[in-house]
């Protein structure tokens, strides 16, 4: 008996070791290539750097793993510790623009997306859309609706096409749908975000002691400056790749709904641990807001969330212990430079203040909302698509109505449906019998976090229409995420059904 089970064990134990060598394998690849990229945008000639990216191409091109390259050019795009985050004309220092006659020029990102389109068409890769099948509502708006609009208001001297160029990377959640088949990628992809939630760590506290940013010493002529606090005028941990860091945190939380792709058991609460440290030394609100939001869904819709709670809140107490031990910074300053920012937010939350007092919220309410809402009057109905009217009137900071100001009050009730639907799926396929355990893990986190995603939609950070790549190449990879967990399910289902001895 006790042989049996020795041998029924030795096969889960292979595939354990050899997702674990394949995640440090990763790691290392992944290190070389982004090592690879900082010194050919900041160190080696422009010949390299335009020859280097083209070399990643050809890479991803060629290579079976697919969602490593997703996690490479969503790493760059999220710009971690400012690196690569000029991207202006007079930049001496950049990821290179391939510029062809007629003054068409592309992105790395660009070439990527489209090679990746186009490995698509050379594979003969066709799936049904199941979970986001509703946004083919809002492509027809867009196309019927949104882009007449644009013409009919008028450019305003501004390009229809840059305008709309940053839309073009949701061709991501097809391309990342198509291309990846088993959710252990998905997995796969997640472990590639962790280091760099150390790494911004590394830039927030150097930030802090140094009184520096770490990118004036890779890229002395960066263009980047210390952000203040607007509580305390002190120097702010403010940190570029948010999302990276949500994604990561995201990701722990599918580790712990399937603790058995844990490389060693507390991973999860060490990823969560520091991505919420992170949050916390930014000083941002919102990137708190947003992550407390999903980990309190996971408590109320996981079996695991509850004692997951008490076991992480000892992890952060443990953590905040030794962190001002080792005086890195001190208590004092946390206290009187940090804590102040979220003082003023929890005290209007509990009642104990007014918005006056909120710095920053009174003027977007006084001053940025009244012209965001007159923008949405020159087309209340329809909107205004990519006009001249939505470049002058966008606004980053004020969720929902950059919607209604590009698709009207008409194509924000398609939104508003396809979210409803979403959700209303997510719900179904969470709750199906038999499903595979990482298919279900990824649809769970993915109901969670997108309770966090509307949080900020319905107040400060909008995921889907302002023109911030990384927000779309995050909804992309999420959309997209949901498609691969149920397209495994179903894949399973027919299997069984094909061959029952053997589901």
């Amino acid at each position: 008996m006790a042989t049996l089970t020795q041998q029924s064990l030795a096969p889960e134990r292979h595939r354990a070791d050899s997702f674990q060598q394949v995640v440090l394998v990763d790691f290392l690849q992944m290190t070389l290539c982004f090592g690879g990229a900082v010194f050919a945008v900041y160190y080696a000639p422009s010949v390299v750097n335009y020859l280097y990216f083209l070399g990643l191409t050809a890479l991803f091109w060629r290579s079976k793993h697919d969602y490593f390259w997703f996690a490479f050019y969503f790493i760059i795009v999220n710009t971690p510790a400012f690196l690569f985050f000029e991207t202006s004309g007079a930049a001496t220092r950049r990821l290179p623009i391939y510029s062809l006659t007629g003054g068409i020029s592309f992105s790395v990102l660009d070439i990527f997306v489209l090679a990746s389109l186009a490995k698509i068409v050379m594979r003969g890769v066709v799936k049904q859309f199941v979970v986001t099948k509703s946004l083919r509502f809002i492509l027809i708006y867009f196309a019927l609706v949104s882009i007449p609009m644009t013409f009919v208001l008028g450019l305003e001297g501004t390009s229809f096409f840059n305008t709309f160029r940053p839309y073009f990377y949701y061709t991501i959640l097809v391309s990342f749908y198509f291309l990846i088949d088993d959710p252990k990628d998905i997995l796969k992809f997640g472990y590639l975000m962790v280091p760099y939630v150390l790494f911004t760590l590394f830039d927030q506290l150097f930030l802090l002691t140094q009184n520096r940013l770490l990118i004036s010493i890779i890229n002395p002529e960066t263009i980047r400056a210390i952000v203040n606090n607007t509580v305390t005028n002190d120097a702010r941990a403010y940190f570029s790749g948010f999302l990276l860091i949500f994604y990561a945190f995201i990701f722990a939380l599918q580790l712990r709904s399937n603790p058995r792709y844990e490389l060693f058991s507390g991973l999860a609460y060490a990823i969560i641990g520091v991505s919420l440290a992170t949050f916390v030394l930014s000083a941002t609100r919102v990137y708190l807001m947003i992550p407390l939001a999903v980990f309190g869904m996971y408590v109320l819709l996981d079996r695991r969330g509850g004692s997951d709670a008490v076991r992480l809140s000892i992890f952060v107490a443990l953590f905040a212990i030794v962190f001002f031990s080792l005086n890195i910074i001190s208590f004092d300053f946390f206290l009187k430079s940090i804590w102040p920012r979220f003082e003023a937010f929890f005290m209007v939350i509990f009642g104990g203040g007014n918005l006056a007092e909120f710095d920053t919220v009174q003027s977007r309410l006084d001053e940025d909302l009244p012209s965001l809402i007159e923008g949405v009057m020159h087309s209340p109905l329809v909107g205004t698509g990519f006009s001249g009217v939505f470049s002058r009137y966008e606004n980053n900071d004020l969720g929902f109505i950059n919607t209604i100001l590009i698709f009207g009050l008409v194509g924000f009730t398609l939104v508003i449906n396809f979210l409803v639907m979403l959700l209303r799926q997510l719900n179904q396929w969470v709750g199906r019998a038999g499903a595979n355990p990482n298919a279900r893990a990824i649809l769970n986190t993915t109901r969670m976090a997108m309770v966090g995603v509307l949080l900020g939609y319905a107040t400060t950070f909008d995921f889907f229409t302002v023109r911030q790549v990384d927000r779309i190449y995050f909804m992309a990879i999420l959309l997209a995420s949901t498609e691969i967990a149920v397209h495994h399910i179903n894949q399973q289902k027919r299997d069984s059904l094909t061959n029952p001895k053997n589901p």
